[in-house]
């Protein structure tokens, strides 16, 4: 058998979760255009988009006998397999979305899924480019124990105005 001794390379599982629940979200697409540049240049990690709509709002009484509801638990499980995280969200009210908070609350419900792991961040939209909704995702991710990666916020708006777009 050829190739039998060579050992499979790793290959770093990137879980991305967008803060907007729209379809044709600007945001959801930052993350469509990541998976697409990951899957044609990127040898070694794969970007997988996680959606987080099935999630109910975070309510303890629905954890019964230690145990969370069916979609909470196989979000969790893909947050668990993931090896680094990709946040997109746009920007409410100088904030980053009610979704998103909800989603980061469910998987630090102990045991806490997020811990120790690297994350980055990218928005669109708004006249900062959904910069003021990075810097609030960046406080909260402090609880859960979300390494953010240094200088890993980006935002569409603000490249598209430098590049003249």
């Amino acid at each position: 058998m050829e190739g039998a001794g060579l050992a499979m390379k790793p290959v770093i599982k990137v879980a991305a979760l967008c803060g907007s629940l729209r379809r044709a979200s600007f945001n959801r697409g930052l993350i469509r255009s990541a998976i697409q540049l990951c899957d044609e240049s990127i040898e070694g990690m794969k970007i997988e988009y996680v959606d987080i709509a099935p999630l109910p709002f975070l309510n303890t009484d629905l954890e019964v006998d230690g145990k969370f509801p069916a979609p909470v638990e196989a979000f969790r499980q893909r947050i668990r397999g993931a090896d680094a995280f990709l946040f997109a969200s746009p920007e409410y009210n100088y904030s980053f979305t009610g979704p998103l908070k909800n989603a980061i609350d469910w998987a630090s419900r102990a045991p806490n899924a997020w811990a120790d792991k690297p994350a980055a961040i990218v928005s669109a939209g708004g006249n900062f480019g959904g910069g003021r909704s990075q810097y609030h995702l960046r406080q909260t991710q402090m609880g859960p124990n979300i390494n953010l990666v240094s200088e890993s916020s980006h935002d569409a708006g603000v490249i598209l105005r430098k590049l003249g777009g």
